[in-house]
C-alpha cells in the first residue's frame, strides 16, 4: 500500500468508517491533490481485491475439504489452457523475451506417443488365495435323459461360475486341558503340565484377538465403544473399559520395538518430519481438553516413529532432534529453524516442493492465472522424478538427471519469479507463494546434491494422515498417558505401512512372540522392516503413487 502525506490508510480495521474516507477524499481534492486522491482510491480497491481473493480462497480450501477432491493434481491439459489464457490476456507468451522469464536453453524432451487406455472388460478376477466352496448343481429331471435314446447322459464337464460371500467373522474359545499326572500306587508325586503362554498374565485375549482391537482402533480408526458394540454382536460382551485396558497392554507391550523403531529413525540418512495436533482430556484446562502434539518422524523411507508433547510449543520436536546430525526434511515449519540456524545447529534443511506447490495452486485458485507457469514447471520437476523411479535409477543416476534436467527449470523458475516480484502486491497470494519460495530456495534446491534425497516430504504427510482421520472418529486421547501409548501403536503401524505388511497379521505373531518370552537379545527381529523381509507372504498388494506428477 502506498503512503499519502504520512498516513497509511487502513481500509479493513473495524473503526474504519465510510464517511472518513468520503471526507478525506473531498479534503483532497478541495487541495487540488488530485492525484494522491486517485491514489488512495486505487489502494482501497487493491486492499479490496486482496481481501476478497482471500475470502474466495478459504470458500474454496472449505468446499474442496467438506465436498471436492483431496488431491491438487492439475492435468497438462489444464495448464496448457491457463497458460494460453494468460497468454491471451498478456499478448505475450510466459517465456518470451519481454515477458516474466529469460528462455533458457533446454534439453530437447522426446514427446511419447500416449497409449490409449484400454479399459478391461469383465468383473476382475477373484484372488487365488481366498478360501473357496464348490458347490455342485446337477441338472434336474427329464433333463438328465436324451430324448432320441432314452439313455442318461453322461457328465462331460462343468459350466464355472464365482459369486463372492461374506462369513462374519467370529470367536472361540481355547480351552487349555493342562494334563496332571499321579503315582497311583504311592498316592504323591503329583505334576501338573506348564500353563500356556498368555499375552497379558492372566488375561483373556489371545494374540490375535488384542492384535484386532490395535488394528481396529489405530488403523482403521474405530472408537471403543464401537468396538464393544461390534463385539457384542458377535456374541461377546466386552466393556469399553477392558478394551481400553488392553490397550495400554498391548502399547507396554510394543514399548521395546518402538524405542528400537526411534532409535533407527535418529540414525537414519534421512529423517522427514512433521506435527499435528491431538486433544487430550485434562481437568486442568478450559473445557476439560488441552491440545497436545503428535510428531512424525520417518526415516529412510522405512521406519516412522510418532513422538507425544504435551503441548504445541517448539520444545517437543527440539528435544527430539537435539542430537540429530544430518538431513532433516520438513515443510518450513518455524518449530524446527533452530534445528538448522540456530548457534548448535547440526542439521542440514532439504525443502518439500508439494508444501510450495500447495502456495502455487492457492494462488491459482484465487483466480492468478501468472501461477499456471510455476505449475507448469514443477510438474515437469516431478516428471524427472517418476521417470527416475520407471528406470529403477539408483542414487548417482539419479542426481545426474537431476543436474541435467531439474536444475535448469530450477533456474526457470528463479529468473521468473525475481522479474515477477518487483512491483507485486505483498499481500497478494501470488506473493505468498513466491515469498514461501525465495525463503526456501536452497533447502527446496537441496534434493538435486543428493540421489538419496526425494523431491518431497509426502512419505511423512501420507504417514501422519492416519492420526488425523482417527481424531475425527475418537475426538481425543484420555490422558497423556494414553497419547503415548497412542503414539507406540502409530510407531508400529506407521512402520507396517511404510513396508506393505498386514498389520494383524504382524501383530498377532509379534504378540505370540513376546508373550512365550522373547528375548530381547533379538528385538530387532520384531522390527517390520526385517519382519517383512521374513514373511513375505503377508505383504500387501502395492497401490500406484499419487505423487504430485
Amino acid at each position: 500500500m502506498r503512503m499519502f502525506c504520512g498516513i497509511m490508510p487502513q481500509p479493513f480495521q473495524a473503526t474504519t468508517d465510510i464517511d472518513e474516507v468520503r471526507q478525506l477524499l473531498k479534503g483532497l481534492g478541495s487541495d487540488g491533490r488530485f492525484d494522491e486522491a486517485v491514489d488512495l482510491v486505487i489502494s482501497l480497491l487493491e486492499n479490496l481485491r486482496d481481501k476478497n481473493s482471500r475470502l474466495e480462497l478459504r470458500l474454496r480450501k472449505l468446499l474442496r475439504d467438506k465436498y471436492g477432491r483431496k488431491g491438487e493434481g492439475i492435468s497438462t491439459e489444464q495448464l496448457s489452457l491457463l497458460l494460453g489464457e494468460l497468454s491471451a490476456a498478456g499478448g505475450e507468451e510466459p517465456g518470451s523475451d519481454d515477458g516474466a522469464v529469460v528462455p533458457l536453453d533446454l534439453p530437447p524432451e522426446k514427446k511419447e506417443k500416449k497409449k490409449r487406455k484400454v479399459t478391461p472388460h469383465g468383473r476382475r478376477r477373484l484372488s487365488e488365495d481366498l478360501e473357496r466352496e464348490e458347490i455342485e448343481l446337477p441338472v434336474e429331471g427329464p433333463d438328465r435323459v436324451c430324448v432320441r435314446c432314452g439313455q442318461e447322459k453322461e457328465r462331460i464337464g462343468h459350466d464355472r461360475s464365482e459369486v463372492l460371500e461374506f462369513v462374519p467373522a467370529h470367536f472361540k474359545v481355547l480351552v487349555y486341558l493342562r494334563e496332571k499326572l499321579a503315582c497311583k500306587k504311592c498316592g504323591d508325586g503329583v505334576v501338573v503340565a506348564a500353563a500356556a503362554d498368555k499375552v497379558i498374565e492372566r488375561g483373556l485375549p489371545g494374540p490375535g484377538l488384542l492384535a484386532q482391537v490395535v488394528v481396529d482402533k489405530y488403523a482403521d480408526h474405530l472408537p471403543l465403544n464401537r468396538q464393544a458394540k461390534r463385539y457384542g454382536r458377535l456374541g461377546v460382551d466386552l466393556p469399553r473399559s477392558t478394551l481400553s485396558d488392553w490397550n495400554g497392554a498391548a502399547a507396554d507391550l510394543l514399548g521395546p520395538v518402538a524405542q528400537l523403531i526411534r532409535q533407527r529413525v535418529l540414525d537414519a540418512y534421512l529423517l522427514g518430519a512433521d506435527g499435528t495436533h491431538l486433544k487430550v482430556l485434562d481437568k486442568r484446562h478450559e473445557a476439560n481438553i488441552k491440545r497436545g502434539s503428535l510428531w512424525c518422524y520417518v526415516g529412510d523411507g522405512v521406519h516412522a516413529c510418532f513422538d507425544y508433547t504435551p503441548n504445541e510449543k517448539k520444545e517437543g520436536p527440539q528435544s527430539f532432534l537435539r542430537d540429530r546430525v544430518g538431513y532433516i526434511q520438513a515443510d518450513a515449519d518455524p518449530k524446527l529453524n533452530d534445528l538448522f540456524k540456530g548457534p548448535e545447529a547440526k542439521a542440514i534443511e532439504v525443502g518439500c516442493w508439494m508444501h510450495d506447490r500447495r502456495y502455487w495452486v492457492e494462488a491459482l485458485d484465487a483466480g492468478d492465472l501468472r501461477a499456471a507457469h510455476p505449475l507448469e514447471i514443477i510438474k515437469k520437476l516431478y516428471k524427472v522424478e517418476k521417470e527416475a523411479r520407471k528406470q529403477r535409477a539408483g542414487p548417482d543416476a539419479i542426481k545426474r538427471m537431476r543436474q541435467k534436467r531439474s536444475m535448469p527449470l530450477l533456474i526457470e523458475l528463479g529468473k521468473w519469479i525475481a522479474k515477477t516480484w518487483d512491483g507485486e502486491r505483498p499481500t497478494s497470494p501470488l506473493a505468498e507463494a513466491m515469498g514461501y519460495t525465495l525463503r526456501q530456495w536452497e533447502a527446496l534446491k537441496r534434493y538435486t546434491e543428493d540421489g538419496r534425497l526425494p523431491i518431497d516430504n509426502g512419505g511423512v504427510e501420507r504417514a501422519i494422515r492416519t492420526v488425523a482421520l482417527g481424531r475425527r472418529n475418537y475426538l481425543f486421547a484420555g490422558s497423556d498417558t494414553g497419547a503415548e501409548r497412542a503414539a507406540i501403536a502409530y510407531t508400529i503401524l506407521g512402520s507396517c505401512a511404510l513396508v506393505g505388511i498386514d498389520p494383524w497379521a504382524y501383530l498377532r505373531d509379534v504378540f505370540a512372540k513376546l508373550a512365550s518370552g522373547w528375548p530381547m537379545s533379538r528385538i530387532e527381529e520384531l522390527l517390520p522392516s526385517v519382519w517383512a523381509e521374513n514373511h513375505p507372504e503377508h505383504r500387501l498388494p502395492t497401490k500406484k503413487s499419487s505423487q504430485g506428477d
